[in-house]
C-alpha cells in the first residue's frame, strides 16, 4: 500500500505496459508530491477546485479506470503547468483552506513544475500515483 503521491515522467510506447514506459528520475530528483492524504485534503480540496484547477483534482476521484492515478499526456502539460502556476500563486488561500503549511505546498509544486520540465525534455508527460 503506497502511503505517499509520487510524481513520475513517462513516455508513450506501444510495447509497454498501458502504452507508457516510465522514465528513471535524475538522481538528484525529488518526485514527493505529499501523503497519500493530499489526494484528498489539498489536491482534491474545495479550495483547490474553486481555484478553477481540474487535474490535480482527479486524484482525488478514484475509479476502477484510473487507479486514482493522474495521468497528463504530453499534448495536456502546457494547461497542466498553467494549473500549478495558479495554485502557486494562490498558494496563501490553499494554505489557509486546508491547514497545510505554504512551504510544504509550494515544495510538491515545485517538484511538479521540475517533473513537467522533464517530460517536455523527452516529449512525454507525467503521472501522478
Amino acid at each position: 500500500m503506497r502511503l505517499s503521491l509520487d510524481i513520475a515522467v513517462w513516455i508513450p510506447d506501444d510495447d509497454s505496459y498501458a502504452g507508457r514506459q516510465v522514465v528513471e528520475d535524475p538522481p538528484d530528483a525529488s518526485t514527493a508530491v505529499g501523503a497519500e492524504a493530499f489526494r484528498h485534503s489539498l489536491w482534491g480540496s474545495a479550495a483547490t477546485r474553486e481555484l478553477g484547477a481540474t487535474f490535480l483534482p482527479q486524484l482525488a476521484d478514484v475509479t476502477v479506470e484510473n487507479r486514482g492515478h493522474l495521468q497528463v499526456s504530453p499534448g495536456q502539460l502546457d494547461a497542466f503547468a498553467q494549473e500549478c502556476a495558479l495554485l502557486t500563486e494562490n498558494v496563501e488561500l490553499l494554505s489557509a483552506a486546508t491547514g497545510y503549511d505554504t512551504e510544504r505546498i509550494l515544495r510538491y509544486l515545485t517538484n511538479v513544475r521540475e517533473a513537467v520540465q522533464r517530460a517536455r525534455a523527452v516529449q512525454g508527460g507525467i503521472i501522478i500515483w
